[in-house]
């Protein structure tokens, strides 16, 4: 659930949940399996967060959709034969904890991205920390939006009211794997409060957890994504001149050709007839309006939100 707050009590969050966070490279000849939600490392007892039960799957090859319908001695016994494997050709694991959990495990290949030095540099920019910013964090993923009030500008304008949009900037990151640290444009439509991530023409705004360059390149990504978010004002206003003929049939072949699934894409169609219409601009706001469902995880608002924003680069004049 997006929760909309000031840039300083996230700061105060993201340090409270991470008190207990630590990392150390162990070795991998000494970890054992109970079974999936329990493990041994270096003569220690440790639970594994599924986010950590997902990567040793991948790491292991042992899928994870099978193990997870094992009984117990037969998760362990999978486990165990495969670590034994894996340590005969390497010798440590990059494991992250919170506190006796085990919450991800990379090769040593991986460099830390923590969400609080993502906070540190927003406050070096000059960011204000009683700035109000919208803001979706869980176990998995960190994702914060950052509207720019003064900006705002209108859409839509057959919607018989004041439609405006409001340009900011999203930053999504994983410290478990999930994805990439990602500095995006991001678009919030005050009539109904739907944000909408999109990517702008700036070389790379997408950093993988191999190098520091996501901290390295902070400053000059930011102000690229700033000065290229001018082009989504222009694929707005398009969008609402963009007729669809079957809307449902568009939605349903967005959703396969952006990896949604038959249920998220249901969503999405649910979410359609709140603000039906025959424009591009209805497909996008059905998106970004299937984001709002509740119960959903922050990857799960990060994939309609990043959803929507793909539909609207694909608007042409």
């Amino acid at each position: 659930m997006v929760n909309t707050t000031t840039l300083e009590n996230v700061i105060t969050q993201v340090h409270q949940d991470s008190i207990n966070h630590f990392d150390e490279v162990m070795p991998v000849q000494e970890m054992s399996f109970d079974n999936l939600n329990q493990m041994w490392i270096s003569g220690k007892q440790v639970s594994v967060a599924p986010s950590a039960q997902r990567l040793l799957s991948n790491r292991l090859r042992v899928p994870y959709s099978y193990l997870s319908r094992c009984p117990e001695d037969l998760q362990a016994a999978n486990l165990n034969y495969w670590v034994e494997q894996e340590a005969q050709n390497r010798d440590t694991f990059f494991c992250r904890f919170n506190g006796d959990t085990l919450r991800a495990v990379f090769t040593e290949r991986y460099m830390p991205l923590d969400n609080m030095e993502i906070l540190s540099q927003l406050i070096e920019q000059g960011f204000d920390p009683c700035a109000e910013v919208q803001c979706s964090i869980d176990n998995n993923m960190f994702l914060l939006k950052i509207p720019e009030y003064a900006k705002a500008f209108g859409v839509n304008p057959g919607y018989g009211m004041l439609d405006e949009i409001v340009p900011g900037i999203a930053f999504s990151n994983s410290e478990v794997g999930l994805l990439a640290f990602s500095i995006e444009a991001y678009l919030y439509r005050l009539v109904c409060t739907n944000g909408l991530i999109s990517q702008t023409a700036t070389t790379v705004s997408r950093f993988k957890h191999i190098s520091n360059k996501g901290l390295e390149n902070f400053p000059a990504t930011l102000s690229s994504v700033i000065d290229g978010s001018a082009k989504n004002q222009i694929e707005f206003k398009l969008s609402s001149e963009s007729h669809v003929d079957d809307p449902i049939s568009s939605i349903e072949s967005f959703s396969r050709r952006f990896g949604l699934s038959q249920n998220e894409s249901e969503i999405v169609k649910q979410s359609f007839e709140q603000e039906p219409g025959n424009t591009m601009f209805n497909i996008i706001n059905a998106y970004t309006a299937a984001a709002k469902t509740e119960g959903l995880t922050t990857a799960d608002v990060y994939k309609f939100e990043k959803a929507g924003g793909q539909i609207l680069s694909l608007v042409k004049p």
